[in-house]
């Protein structure tokens, strides 16, 4: 991108540091206007960290604010040429757009890049590239391929879930299993002291009587 008429452009919009008209405007506390990108780079190397044109100090970034509206529209309609096909006249605000969705010279993927296509290039040989592009033939096995490993896949899951829960349900049987012989053992040992007893009793009348 090239200004159509550089000369022309307010003094005003100009950016202190490097020149050119403002981008992404940024005011300072001290009340100047520098391209958010410039006054960046400026804080981080320079030490002092002032403001380029009046040294006030100290100031960091935090502290700067984006420019008004009305700033930011009059320079985004500012006429600029496109350095990739030529096309001239065209406002500064329009030229993302410009180059994203109407530049023939702009580089872009195929449609298939989504299925690997490598190739890039000029969007005025897009169409060209697809005519011959091996990818996009395969696109619809390839989706089905897709399709049928997700299914895989979730079933993979479906059966890995029914493994814990019957991993699950086995370690409850045995703590069940374990807590069960456990009472049953200790039902034993509380019998047996009893038996004793009522021998000893027993015997004990049995002696009385002789």
């Amino acid at each position: 991108m090239e200004y159509m008429d550089e000369q022309s452009i307010d003094p005003n919009l100009i950016c202190s540091i490097c020149h050119k008209a403002l981008k992404d405007p940024i005011c300072t506390p001290c009340d100047h206007t520098y391209g958010r990108e410039c006054i960046t780079q400026w804080l981080n190397q320079n030490d002092n960290s002032s403001c380029p044109m009046c040294l006030k100090k100290p100031m960091s970034i935090n502290e700067l604010t984006q420019a008004s509206r009305p700033l930011r529209n009059i320079l985004d309609q500012i006429r600029v040429r496109c350095t990739l096909c030529a096309q001239t006249g065209l406002q500064r605000g329009d030229f993302v757009d410009h180059i994203n969705k109407i530049c023939p010279k702009s580089v872009v993927p195929c449609q298939a890049a989504d299925i690997k296509c490598p190739w890039k290039g000029p969007r005025d040989e897009l169409q060209s590239h697809i005519s011959t592009c091996v990818f996009e033939p395969l696109r619809p096995v390839l989706y089905s391929l897709i399709a049928g490993n997700r299914q895989l896949i979730d079933q993979v899951q479906k059966h890995n879930n029914e493994i814990k829960k019957l991993i699950q349900q086995m370690h409850q049987l045995q703590q069940s299993k374990h807590i069960s012989q456990w009472n049953t053992r200790l039902q034993v040992n509380i019998s047996h002291p009893k038996k004793r007893n009522l021998n000893e009793v027993g015997k004990t009348d049995n002696r009385k009587w002789i």
